[in-house]
């Protein structure tokens, strides 16, 4: 798809405040739901000083707004953005032909000027930035110091020629994100009913002949049809495909008796994350010693992970009190022991104690959604496990939001 240029600067409309893609779900106020997130956005923004923050990255623009158009693709080219001052309403530059869908729930919308794919990438992204840069003027913003969370080469270099000291808001978006408001619970919970279904149809479709990539297909199938809207990985492998840990789904037809696991790693509802691991045994081909005991290391290490998470406590205490995986199983650990959810894959997230903590010093909070994994299989291995739930931290502890069953033929 190639990008729509204009040289328009006329200023947003106000549409009706509808849902983007319909109604919402019984019990869900998408309103409330966008009121909520802004206040976060903003009273982090007050806290770090500051006065303005420029968004490309479309989960930011989307926590922001409200609004999501073409994500995959906004996602690799500039052509929407949030610019949201502190105080007041923040205003989407948005893709000139979909300007009429985020009307509907952003106030003030206002055509994005692309600049890549031109033979002028400096004027143009010049230009854009000027249109930026004004509408900051005309809410009042006077800093030179802009929060920018992605920005291409052309737009930096212009900003930097009108005098302007970018920011990172990393700790910005990270301290408004890392808590989730009711209204985020709530669609995470529906979100959950979703990850039930689709790891019911992996399970279901998953027999001796099936390839891997049609049972990618199954649970993106099942996402689609529940009103989800795409996966950001191929996690569905088999057999020796299972070590070392793998993301990447192929033409491999499934046998009796491999090890076959799948990685959600779907995003939902509203843009929310859906991200849970389980892996089966395929066929009625009995475990062999070996898959059991890779399996109950991991379902062990899980249910101990889940049982130590208590709000209050500091992730780097976290870290030390989470069970211990076996040495043989440490070259090939994952990457984390556990990260937050939420309109992606974020942060804060726990590092092996071994590892660098990226978020040492932050408590474990109520409210936080936290994805807790694991893979168990040795360098040079036949096969490894997979296994991951996603909790929601409460006062009394952590509980899964969904409880898909565990392998009974591999417990």
């Amino acid at each position: 798809m190639g990008s729509m240029r204009t040289r328009s600067a006329g200023g947003g409309g106000k549409g009706p405040r509808a849902a983007s893609r319909g109604s919402a779900p019984e019990g869900i106020d998408l309103g409330r739901l966008r009121r909520e997130r802004l206040g976060r956005l903003q009273a982090a923004m007050r806290a770090h000083g500051a006065e303005a923050c420029l968004f490309f990255n479309q989960g930011n623009v989307r926590y922001a707004t409200g609004s999501s158009i073409m994500t995959v693709y906004s996602m690799s080219a500039f052509v929407r953005c949030a610019l949201v001052p502190v105080e007041g309403a923040p205003i989407l530059f948005e893709h000139p032909g979909s300007m009429h869908l985020s009307r509907r729930i952003v106030e003030d919308v206002r055509p994005m000027r692309a600049w890549e794919w031109t033979d002028d990438p400096a004027g143009e992204a010049a230009g854009c930035m000027s249109e930026i840069l004004g509408a900051l003027r005309e809410r009042g913003v006077t800093s030179k110091r802009l929060f920018v969370d992605a920005l291409g080469t052309p737009a930096y270099l212009a900003l930097g020629r009108e005098g302007v000291q970018v920011a990172d808001p990393g700790r910005i978006v990270l301290d408004a994100r890392e808590v989730k408001t009711p209204e985020e619970i709530r669609i995470m919970e529906h979100n959950a009913a979703i990850g039930m279904k689709m790891l019911g149809a992996f399970e279901r479709a998953m027999e001796p002949g099936v390839r891997e990539r049609e049972l990618l297909a199954v649970i993106t199938d099942t996402l689609l049809r529940e009103g989800g809207e795409y996966l950001i990985t191929r996690a569905c492998v088999s057999g020796p495909h299972t070590n070392p840990w793998s993301l990447e789904a192929g033409d491999r037809a499934l046998q009796a008796g491999d090890l076959v696991f799948v990685d959600t790693d779907a995003v939902g509802y509203e843009g929310y994350f859906i991200d849970v691991s389980r892996t089966f045994l395929c066929g009625d081909a009995a475990a062999t010693p070996a898959q059991r005991e890779l399996y109950r290391i991991a379902h062990d290490w899980l249910s101990g992970a889940t049982r130590a998470l208590e709000a209050g406590i500091t992730l780097r205490d976290l870290a030390e009190r989470m069970p211990r995986l076996p040495a043989r199983f440490l070259p090939q650990r994952y990457e984390v022991m556990a990260h937050c959810s939420g309109l992606a894959d974020e942060g804060p997230s726990i590092g092996y104690p071994q590892d660098m903590q990226p978020n040492g010093a932050r408590l474990l909070r109520e409210g936080m959604v936290v994805c807790l994994e694991v893979y168990v299989g040795e360098s040079g291995g036949l096969e490894g496990v997979k296994l991951e739930d996603q909790v929601l931290v409460t006062p009394r502890g952590a509980r899964v939001m969904i409880p898909y069953p565990f392998c009974a033929a591999l417990l």
